[in-house]
């Protein structure tokens, strides 16, 4: 082999590891960034249940909060009654005269089988809603109606709310929609005995 070829192949030599340093280089680097990526994400899952752990029993004391308070009904009919009584009678003591209310419909979503399907959010409750109008009332009456309805004890809340200025005397038309959230139980059973 000649002093050329020998010098040629000691550079394609120096020039071949040469790459492979660098694509193992980078090859090393960018699994070194997933790794540590991969610990970080972990840390955080690891301190999220550490904390979910830790207030534990917060959230069992208040599940059984919700478990004790929720309202309870028969029926939705009960239910969507008594939410209409609530809502009334409420409307009445801040001196709100209610133009229409409609009792709306639950709606389920239908699958490709043909049965409703469940909502995995609203699952642990039961709900019914009706929506209100309102027309030409004063804000001050309005807001503390809406105030006095949504205490933690109703399970009552307004899940949407449309208000428009009439231009005269600050008074607006509202439309509000109301949804009680309850336990359904079962009726008691009439048994026949000897």
């Amino acid at each position: 082999m000649k002093k050329t070829e020998k010098v040629l192949l000691g550079v394609f030599a120096v020039l071949f590891f040469g790459v492979v340093l660098i694509g193992g280089g980078a090859f090393a680097a960018r699994h070194y960034l997933e790794v540590r990526d991969e610990i970080d994400l972990l840390r955080d899952r690891l301190a999220s249940m550490n904390l979910a752990v830790a207030q534990g029993g917060e959230w069992a004391a208040r599940s059984e909060w919700l478990e004790g308070n929720a309202p309870s009904f028969t029926s939705n009919k009960d239910a969507s009654a008594k939410l209409l009584e609530n809502v009334t009678r409420a409307a009445q003591v801040h001196a709100l005269l209610i133009g229409s209310t409609e009792i709306l419909e639950p709606s389920r979503s239908i699958g490709s089988d043909g049965l409703p399907l469940e909502d995995e959010e609203d699952s642990h409750f039961d709900k019914t809603a009706i929506k209100t109008i309102l027309t030409g009332v004063q804000e001050a009456a309005l807001f503390a109606w809406l105030h006095d309805l949504q205490k933690p004890e109703s399970f009552l809340g307004v899940t949407r709310l449309q208000i428009n200025p009439t231009g005269t005397d600050k008074t607006i038309n509202v439309e509000v929609e109301f949804t009680q959230f309850y336990h359904e139980k079962a009726e008691p059973k009439v048994t026949k005995t000897d």
